[in-house]
């Protein structure tokens, strides 16, 4: 098995790539909900960052729990909430977009991936909570993306994700 540094510092380069990945996603976004859904998920993978920075730092898992106080599916639901009302229109998804979520999806499967083996050859207990939450949240985004793609592969328009993405397990 490698060593706790090397496995650690291999997260640290996914997260920061997955940072950079839903910067980009959410520039390029044609609808302020999928802008909004893609600087929720790189938020997740700034908190799962400084999770592991400060994990590498001590070479401990003890506080780990501060970066994780809601799920990535109740901070979607929040920020959508609050802008809801604001947004009326129905914009098309560009093919751009639907490539974007099939990348998005990629990543996050590899993710999971990543965290499980890594869950299998630890024997420390605060790593193991630690690498259970992040398969959680990983396979979270990985399902919220899915739903997105397969709303606006079938109907092409932004709107319906408010109205069915959330409420089907997004």
């Amino acid at each position: 098995m490698e060593s706790l540094r090397q496995v650690i510092n291999a997260a640290i380069k996914m997260e920061k790539d997955g940072i950079d990945f839903y910067r980009k996603a959410a520039d390029k976004s044609s609808h302020p909900f999928g802008k909004e859904m893609f600087l929720s998920f790189m938020k997740d993978e700034e908190r799962h960052l400084n999770a592991f920075k400060e994990t590498l730092t001590n070479l401990g898992f003890s506080d780990f729990e501060k970066y994780f106080d809601k799920t990535p599916r109740e901070e979607i639901k929040t920020v959508f909430n609050q802008i809801r009302n604001k947004i009326k229109k129905k914009v098309a998804a560009s093919p751009d977009e639907l490539e974007v979520l099939k990348i998005g999806m990629k990543m996050e499967d590899e993710s999971v991936h990543f965290y499980q083996n890594w869950l299998g050859e630890t024997s420390d207990e605060r790593a193991e909570k630690l690498l259970e939450r992040l398969v959680l949240e990983e396979k979270e985004h990985y399902k919220i993306l899915e739903n997105t793609y397969s709303l606006l592969k079938d109907s092409g328009k932004w709107f319906l994700w408010e109205e069915k993405a959330l409420i089907n397990g997004g």
